[in-house]
């Protein structure tokens, strides 16, 4: 890991950005008190500038001054980076606002965690884009269930056991009793994800699997996790990590 960056520097790199963009100092502040969203936002060149408790801790600190002024990569593992990064490029080089962006998170013992992610381009009063900030939240924190699960409890399992298959979301919207409409809100109302946005969850999550656990080819692993082609399935899972199959697969392998 690289070293500390030195007292002085950090300071008036962050300095600089908050009094360019004051809300950060006021974000920071207020996502300090919410323990299942993470906030941080970061320089152009990609250095942690803000961040809250529970970013901090995510990232294995203790204290906020021990991440600031790091990148990603000098953090995370670098199949995690690079899907951090890959997002920062798009919002940095197009000023693009990247909205309900799954990020599968793979833990250090093979299993996964999945984020949801907002990020958003910082602007100075010029409008340049002078930084990045960012939100994620943890799926496995979700949204209130119990009662109001009813009927969608056996949809939402139908979506996670039978993900391999051709599934229609549209019969199974019907199948809940719901209209299209009602059934994709209420769905995400407990879940914080779309119906589609699930069963891709589960499709990427088997698939990721398949590819630290075996040799099989690509095009079988797509097919065989309900992908319709192999172009499809690395388009996909590019988006939720960052890493095309391959790369994901060389990476994890590597990194046991």
């Amino acid at each position: 890991m690289a070293a500390r960056p030195t007292s002085k520097r950090l300071p008036s790199q962050r300095e600089q950005i908050l009094r360019s963009a004051p809300g950060l100092d006021v974000m920071e502040t207020l996502f300090d008190t919410i323990g299942d969203i993470l906030f941080c936002a970061k320089d152009r060149s990609r250095r942690y500038v803000a961040a809250n408790d529970a970013f901090v801790r995510r990232a294995g600190f203790q204290h906020r001054t021990q991440l600031l002024g790091r990148t990603a990569s000098e953090i995370f593992p670098a199949v995690l980076a690079a899907g951090y990064e890959q997002q920062d490029d798009e919002v940095f080089s197009k000023g693009t606002t990247l909205r309900d962006r799954l990020e599968m998170i793979t833990q250090a013992d093979g299993g996964v965690g999945w984020f949801v992610s907002q990020k958003v381009p910082v602007r100075s009063a010029s409008g340049d884009v002078i930084a990045l900030a960012g939100i994620s939240r943890d799926l496995d924190t979700p949204a209130s269930r119990g009662a109001e699960l009813g009927t969608l409890a056996g949809v939402l399992e139908t979506l996670h056991r039978d993900c391999s298959k051709p599934l229609r979301i549209e019969q199974l919207a019907k199948s809940s009793g719901l209209s299209w409409s009602q059934f994709e809100r209420r769905v995400r109302r407990i879940t914080g994800l779309t119906p589609r946005q699930i069963l891709t969850k589960a499709r990427i999550e088997q698939a990721a699997q398949a590819l630290r656990a075996t040799d099989e080819p690509l095009l079988s692993i797509a097919l065989g996790c309900g992908f319709y082609d192999q172009a499809a399935f690395s388009r996909q899972f590019r988006s939720a990590t960052g890493m095309a199959p391959g790369e994901y697969r060389r990476a994890f392998r590597k990194a046991e």
